[in-house]
């Protein structure tokens, strides 16, 4: 055919699709932070994922910024951030009475601590925190009383799925989660983020 163009330049012109791309659970790891051991290393790979997915870890948010947001919220309001300090992986940013405070979360011996408190999963912990100081505030240097209620999210309004996966943990537990007739890609969904948070 002159001076058209056949069907089989029209297929040629046609747009593949992109592979799809895969969003990755993890983002590259932070130069500051040391080399972690097999065990180290899992335990911190799962602890992004449940950070990633809680909502309320904002990555290498500067403290002045951690502040300014919190400044507005009410008191117990929390985020989790990177630690500016080389030897520490996160810090916690909180609103408490006299305005926004951020303390360091240790992780050593294969746990997060914080308050005398350790758990090998931060949102475990935060939970621990906001259930602790619900009957008694924590006391820091200079006598600051701190309360943790709940989290500041990037996203304040959730997915429809988050909430309901939040409410199955919240009324039924995880052992009483696991005895309900779920399909197995909701049980699946659940189970990545066991928390009441």
């Amino acid at each position: 055919m002159v001076g058209g163009s056949t069907r089989l330049d029209a297929l040629a012109n046609v747009r593949r699709p992109e592979p799809p791309q895969f969003p990755r659970c993890l983002p590259e790891p932070p130069t500051h932070f040391r080399t972690f051991r097999n065990e180290e290393r899992e335990i911190v790979d799962r602890t992004l994922c449940s950070l990633h997915e809680s909502g309320f870890y904002w990555g290498p948010l500067p403290v002045d910024r951690a502040h300014a947001l919190l400044a507005a919220a009410p008191v117990g309001t929390f985020l989790v951030r990177d630690s500016t300090q080389a030897d520490y992986l996160f810090s916690l940013s909180v609103r408490a009475e006299k305005g926004p405070v951020s303390m360091r979360i240790m992780f050593k011996l294969e746990h997060f601590w914080f308050n005398n408190a350790h758990f090998d999963c931060i949102v475990r912990l935060l939970e621990y925190c906001v259930d602790s100081t619900r009957a008694k505030p924590f006391l820091f240097e200079g006598g600051d009383s701190v309360v943790f209620c709940k989290p500041l999210r990037k996203n304040p309004v959730p997915k429809l799925q988050q909430l309901c996966r939040r409410k199955i943990v919240c009324h039924f537990g995880m052992e009483g989660m696991r005895k309900l007739p779920l399909v197995p890609a909701l049980r699946k969904y659940v189970e990545e983020f066991p928390f009441k948070m």
